[in-house]
């Protein structure tokens, strides 16, 4: 286990959307998953901590989740690490999938690290696992620490509550069949960080989520 795994949550941008750094404490070596806006703030929060942007995750492709991808690469270089499941191929390269169209944004990076369900990606002396959850969109992506039993869920799984299923390729069915399968099958005690909102736990979930059909 890593003793020196930190994890940083940052609420970017009109949607706060939240953002996380995982970062090594003692490498300095630091990953941000799903930078939506605001990189001027996670450039802060990295040299807060004292740590170095080594690479970027995607849970899916939906504006509020990368739009400040962009400015990271003008900033450290276009062959940044760029995580993201395959299946979310199509959200990215289309502008009414990822709604970008929806608010007038654009964005020219693509992901140049495409994975698949059950990757392991070996980061920040650590293993991530990933987990595609379908349903908020085709390719949506949970990443798991087993180290911590944290889990980065993205859309799929809030406090309470489950992502939107009425956007393009969403589905209620395949993402209450993800969460079931894929995130209730998780220890309880793993720590769910989602994509808006307070951090959650797997058991909290299965006592209190209503959305959620057992």
């Amino acid at each position: 286990m890593n003793t020196n795994l930190v994890i940083l949550t940052m609420p970017l941008g009109e949607m706060q959307t939240n953002g996380y750094v995982l970062g090594d404490t003692k490498t300095k070596e630091a990953y941000v998953f799903d930078p939506g806006a605001e990189p001027d703030s996670i450039y802060r929060m990295l040299a807060k901590e004292g740590l170095k942007l080594s690479g970027i995750f995607l849970t899916h492709g939906h504006f509020d989740h990368i739009l400040a991808v962009d400015a990271l690469l003008e900033r450290e270089g276009k062959d940044l690490p760029i995580y993201a499941n395959i299946a979310e191929k199509e959200i990215f390269e289309n502008a009414n999938y990822n709604l970008c169209s929806m608010v007038g944004q654009t964005f020219s990076f693509m992901p140049n690290h495409y994975l698949k369900d059950g990757d392991i990606v070996d980061v920040c002396n650590t293993k991530i696992k990933c987990l595609h959850t379908p349903g908020h969109t085709s390719g949506g992506m949970c990443y798991y620490i087993e180290d911590k039993f944290w889990l980065i869920a993205g859309d799929t799984l809030f406090q309470g509550s489950i992502g939107r299923t009425d956007f393009p390729t969403g589905s209620f069915q395949e993402l209450n069949q993800s969460i079931r399968e894929k995130i209730y099958t998780l220890p309880d005690w793993t720590t769910v960080f989602p994509g808006h909102g307070p951090s959650t736990t797997v058991g909290d979930e299965k006592v209190q989520n209503m959305f959620v059909h057992l």
